[in-house]
């Protein structure tokens, strides 16, 4: 399913610019019930020659979320009136606007945020455990699957969001998940940064690593 503006809000509002003015979004069901949200592009090659460094992919990346389908709203007006939606678009922006966010990714390995414009889409009962003070949520950026066992003989091995995708015309694309966090993991990011981003990494695990819910116990 796509999810695309009518009007590119770069042109109508003045928001950054995405390399080619195509500003969409997909919606994936996977076979593990999930439900994937994802920006369409970030990547696309740039429209003007003039822009980025070389002839590349556009900034060389896209975000997603995971989440359970039954947190995912039935229609596309409502799924993008949604958290997981608003959150993506949040990031997504900032990444447009930021330009060399591949490149600090790739670096760091993990970022995190505090995203404006996401609270009032949450939920109320929920607002206390994940909405701060400020009126913004936090979310982890970059988060790896973590390494698949090896499949038993005749077992197909377990499917994972890739982190890149090496088929793109002109440069390999990075695959950013973008993990929502409650006020308890943001503050451990908010006072001890990198380490406390390095310590969230360690204590994600299991089939859920890379899924954000609403109803997920904080894991600090």
């Amino acid at each position: 399913m796509f999810l695309s503006h009518l009007v590119n809000p770069a042109i109508s509002t003045g928001a950054p610019k995405w390399p080619s003015k195509r500003q969409a979004f997909r919606l994936v069901r996977r076979p593990n019930g999930n439900v994937i949200l994802a920006s369409d592009g970030l990547s696309d090659p740039f429209d003007d020659v003039t822009l980025g460094e070389n002839n590349v992919n556009g900034f060389g990346l896209e975000f997603y979320i995971e989440t359970p389908a039954n947190e995912v709203a039935e229609t596309i007006h409502d799924v993008k009136k949604s958290w997981q939606f608003q959150l993506l678009y949040t990031v997504s922006q900032l990444a447009a606007g930021h330009g060399n966010i591949r490149a600090i990714l790739e670096d760091m390995k993990l970022l995190s945020t505090e995203a404006e414009g996401v609270s009032e889409a949450i939920p109320e009962e929920s607002r206390p455990r994940l909405v701060n003070a400020a009126g913004r949520v936090g979310a982890l950026l970059g988060l790896q699957a973590a390494p698949a066992p090896a499949p038993a003989d005749g077992d197909a091995a377990a499917t994972s969001v890739p982190g890149r995708v090496a088929g793109a015309p002109l440069t390999e694309v990075l695959l950013v998940n973008i993990k929502l966090l409650t006020l308890t993991e943001l503050k451990l990011i908010t006072d001890r940064g990198a380490d406390g981003r390095r310590r969230l990494s360690e204590a994600f695990a299991g089939p859920e690593r890379l899924m954000s819910s609403l109803t997920r116990p904080a894991v600090i």
